[in-house]
């Protein structure tokens, strides 16, 4: 079994060492979509401003947060969201060069660190386990952490099994390691929320202009008989089935051709979506006087629209529910002015533009405008409404129209985020702080991908899906070979490497077909 050691790229001395016929070892490497990302975000230096901010606990460490992030983006670009084969992913020499390391082969025990690992990967998965385990015996722990890791929601029967670090550690109290483990999640999100959402924006040089932002909620399930998913709940669902799991709350801020997932937060899943945004609508870092944020009725909440439009200077374009008083105000208003206009996008439906509904709904203490919109529902067999409403009183119908048809937009990533191939689902451990960084670095690889495909130098990936990239890359996919040898490595174009050869001394040739013959066995055995 083969390890990974970090050395030096340098090609003459490689081509000097195969002239001499001294060959370390040869392997073949293909070009991966994860490269140009992470080569991005490297050039870039938004890895290093991620790794810098990051919440670690280390004094020191052979293996520092760059490389930590960079094999995760590597693995959710590779659709590998188990954090035992995340090490396996950053293997290409032209990442880790850029990161200041390379790969040479060695044999089993080397490995990345000064301890070594028995596998053929970069690190452990040790290294981030006990990163987190560390933070946890570090972390100050308060009363809302000590309740979100008390089980809620509706009552399910589970399954009488331990979880796997109770197992591992006998006479744990697992009440309070979840509550360690829920204090250190609030560090990660912290993370996310002040660093990576920041540094996002910062590159994408959004300006001094509004922003629009869309702010909505997403369910992740786990098995439900499963109680050893820390700090997860238990809902009904719509259909009487209860479900077990998380809810995952977003910002989303659009950028000219995507946008940017630059906020974050989770709870369990029974958690009402208003209640879980709250925190990051009056706490949220990436919003700024004059910005537009679009929420989803189930958000819809008076004293956060007054918070918003008072406190921060923040517009808000939000549907009202049926039964409202407003949205039955809104209505009556558009039907006596019957001052009808065509909808900016669908023939089949007409808007309205109505002012001032805040006055029958008590919650709200600012001016709202509204849309309202007049469509034929054909379940109904009747005339039927929908109202948006908006703090802006600067906005025409039109205008509220258009700009909250661009709401739907976070609805397509919550899809590619869960089955477009970044395994948003997939959660391979219980721990509730390796549960939030997996969500974590999901949201942050995508986000990566959109930002890089909004530049000039990945245009080539805007409006392709992370499966549509794999596809085309399996097309038209290079071969190169890497080439160990004199303590450096050097990678060559396949025919190139080949001419190369062609071109050395009988001698030289004999003495690699030496080489070749030894160890392509071992090359075939480990494919």
């Amino acid at each position: 079994m083969e390890s990974i050691k970090l050395v030096a790229r340098n090609g003459e001395a490689v081509r000097e060492a195969l002239e001499r016929g001294e060959v370390l070892h040869l392997d073949t490497a293909h070009e991966e979509i994860t490269d140009e990302f992470l080569l991005f975000a490297i050039e870039s230096g938004l890895l290093q401003q991620w790794a810098d901010g990051f919440p670690d606990p280390r004094n020191w460490s052979e293996i520092g947060c760059d490389v930590i992030l960079a094999a995760e983006v590597a693995a959710r670009f590779a659709s590998i969201y188990s954090q035992r084969k995340t090490g396996y992913v950053l293997r290409s020499a032209r990442v880790l060069g850029a990161l200041g390391y390379s790969p040479e082969v060695l044999e089993e025990g080397a490995g990345l660190s000064g301890r070594g690992t028995g596998e053929d990967q970069l690190y452990s998965e040790d290294v981030l386990r006990k990163l987190l385990g560390k933070a946890e015996k570090q972390v100050a722990v308060t009363k809302e952490d000590q309740a979100a890791a008390v089980p809620g929601g509706a009552a399910v029967k589970v399954r009488a099994r331990a979880s796997r670090r109770a197992v591992k550690e006998p006479g744990l109290d697992e009440a309070d390691a979840a509550a360690r483990s829920h204090a250190v999640a609030g560090q990660l999100l912290d993370w996310y929320n002040r660093t990576v959402g920041a540094a996002l924006l910062e590159y994408a040089q959004t300006g001094d202009g509004r922003r629009i932002h869309i702010l909505d909620a997403t369910k992740i399930m786990v098995e439900l008989e499963r109680g050893t998913y820390e700090c997860s709940g238990v809902v009904k669902d719509e259909d009487g089935q209860l479900k077990r799991g998380y809810k995952l709350a977003t910002v989303r801020t659009l950028l000219d051709t995507a946008g940017l997932i630059t906020q974050a937060t989770v709870g369990p899943i029974q958690t009402h979506d208003a209640k879980l945004c709250e925190p990051l609508v009056k706490s949220g870092t990436v919003f700024r006087a004059g910005d537009l944020l679009l929420e989803d009725r189930g958000l819809l909440d008076g004293a956060v629209i007054t918070y918003l439009k008072r406190d921060r200077s923040v517009d808000v374009i939000v549907p009202l529910r049926h039964g409202m008083l407003s949205y039955e105000e809104a209505v009556k208003l558009a039907q006596m002015a019957n001052q009808w206009q065509p909808h900016p996008t669908r023939k089949e439906q007409q808007i309205a533009f109505v002012r001032g509904v805040e006055h029958v709904w008590d919650e709200c203490e600012v001016p709202l405008n509204a849309c309202v919109i007049r469509f034929f529902n054909e379940k109904k067999q009747a005339l039927d409404y929908l109202v948006l409403v908006t703090t802006d009183g600067s906005l025409s119908a039109k205008w509220i129209v258009k700009h909250y048809q661009q709401r739907p937009e976070i609805e397509q990533d919550y899809e590619q985020l869960k089955s477009g191939g970044w395994q948003l689902q997939k959660l391979s451990s219980t721990r509730y702080s390796q549960v939030v960084f997996y969500l974590l670095t999901v949201l942050l690889s995508y986000s990566l991908y959109q930002l890089f495909a909004n530049t000039a130098a990945g245009a080539h990936f805007a409006g392709k899906t992370r499966q549509a990239m794999a596809f085309e890359q399996l097309k038209s996919r290079r071969t190169n070979v890497i080439v160990y040898a004199g303590g450096y490595f050097e990678i060559f174009e396949t025919l190139s490497f080949v001419h190369l050869v062609l071109h050395l001394s009988p001698g030289v040739q004999a003495r690699l077909k030496h080489w070749l013959e030894d160890h392509l066995p071992q090359l075939a055995k480990r494919e």
